[in-house]
């Protein structure tokens, strides 16, 4: 499977812009962190260790981290909205001090491990949050320094102090994600600025920090409790976006449906201002599919669906919609930062991808496709005028091709002949090869791209 997502490819494939902001990101945590053991107020990291608050609070935000990647909460990825070790290393700031900063470190390290992410995914998440606790750290030295305050923020203040925490832990986390995911290649700002701002809980969650932290500096041993409400928030997330994703999914191929690519199409639309980044939607038809239906069964179609629908996935980036548009249809939803030579490229991908053999109990089944695509033009706020277009896309492409295969002229055989079919005006299976207008669809599909 080709790699299309620079988040997840090996380390030696990402741009070396980005190699160079890694290492520039290690070195600022290196600093910043000598810089807090060197100047910051308050207890250092070995007695804050020594404190039964600081280690509770330490093994809530392990717990955070790695509950979601256990193998029942795998159908979701919480992190996608909540990231609830966040509030917990706020809190330890507010009552063990900036050298408490650690505890991003930890955070940022144990979430991209329980995630299975790649080495260097590791490394840079951990300094990037390690950075943003940094930076707060550094804040707050400098007020704690001004208060005079002995051991910990006062009760009085930690509501405004973690708002002010909060705000700068977030707006460094837009602005260094965002930059690495630009400089790798796998978003455009304002593509993943749209994602964030539909993600306000994530920010507004940080605002329970004072809850943790009183605990931890009173009452310790209540700390426990917040792991079970924890967990059993984590669980309600997993079961809620579970019951969504299959309400907005296809239940043959496990892709989206129709409802849900309109519903995204739509939202796309709304935030998209910029000529140069415009919304750009695929169309893909099956060729002869109805034929594989007649000749083979409803089942076997049904198998080919399935897995056209994998190789339109693999043909895509993960950033992409692959959706069931309905019947052999299927649209795709290319993310921001595509245009029309995104297109094209996107579609070449696709029929080389579906062109492949299907093999299925022995059978090689092999279908076609014609692709239409369309760009959103001026201030399109309707989905279905915008598919519509791919549609008279797709549809003059298949009228620009030769005339249609004559009817077929030979029933099923009952059993396998030895050699292939290569006639397209014969039956669509024979011997171990099903065989569809591959022929005609490249000049098809050559025609939407034109």
């Amino acid at each position: 499977m080709t790699e299309h997502n620079p988040m997840t490819a090996p380390l030696r494939r990402i741009p070396v812009r980005f190699r160079w902001w890694l290492a520039g990101c290690l070195v600022a945590l290196v600093a910043a962190f000598s810089l807090l053991h060197a100047f910051a107020p308050g207890p250092d990291v070995p007695e804050i260790m020594r404190q039964p608050g600081a280690l509770l609070l330490l093994a809530l935000i392990v717990l955070a981290d790695l509950h979601p990647a256990l193998p029942w909460m795998r159908s979701t990825n919480p992190f996608d909205e909540f990231i609830f070790s966040t509030p917990l290393a706020i809190a330890a700031l507010l009552v063990f001090g900036p050298h408490a900063a650690i505890m991003f470190v930890i955070a940022g390290f144990a979430m991209t491990v329980a995630l299975g992410m790649r080495w260097w995914r590791v490394v840079l998440n951990a300094a990037l949050w390690g950075v943003q606790g940094a930076a707060a750290a550094g804040v707050l030295a400098v007020v704690w320094a001004a208060a005079g305050w002995d051991n910990e923020v006062p009760a009085e203040a930690m509501i405004p102090m973690t708002i002010v925490l909060a705000v700068i832990i977030e707006g460094l986390n837009i602005a260094l994600v965002m930059t690495s995911q630009c400089l790798a290649g796998a978003t455009t700002p304002r593509a993943y600025l749209a994602d964030w701002r539909s993600q306000v809980a994530i920010g507004t969650l940080d605002l329970t920090a004072p809850i943790p932290a009183a605990l931890a500096a009173a009452q310790p041993a209540l700390l426990p409790l917040l792991a079970v409400a924890m967990v059993a928030a984590q669980a309600g997330l997993s079961a809620v976006t579970s019951r969504t994703a299959q309400a907005g999914t296809d239940p043959l191929t496990s892709v989206p449906n129709r409802a849900y690519l309109l519903a995204r199409i739509k939202s796309r639309l709304a935030g998209t201002e910029d000529a140069r980044d415009p919304v750009t939607v695929l169309l893909v038809d099956l060729d002869r599919f109805k034929q594989i239906n007649d000749e083979l069964g409803h089942l076997v179609g049904d198998r080919v669906l399935v897995e056209v629908a994998r190789r339109l996935e693999e043909s895509t980036r993960s950033s992409d919609v692959v959706a069931r548009f309905g019947g052999d249809e299927f649209a795709v939803l290319l993310s921001g930062g595509s245009g029309q030579r995104n297109a094209q490229e996107v579609a070449a991908r696709i029929r080389t991808a579906v062109a492949r053999p299907i093999h299925l109990d022995g059978r090689s089944v092999q279908v076609g496709v014609t692709i239409g695509w369309a760009l959103a033009e001026g201030h399109d706020t309707d989905p279905l005028a915008l598919l519509h277009r791919a549609d008279a896309r797709l549809y003059a492409a298949k009228a620009a091709r030769s005339p249609a295969p004559a009817p077929l002229a030979e029933p099923l055989p009952a059993r396998p002949e030895a050699s292939p079919v290569t006639d397209f005006r014969g039956p669509i299976w024979s011997g171990t090869s099903v065989r569809s207008s591959q022929a005609h669809d490249g000049d098809a599909s050559a025609a939407t791209a034109s």
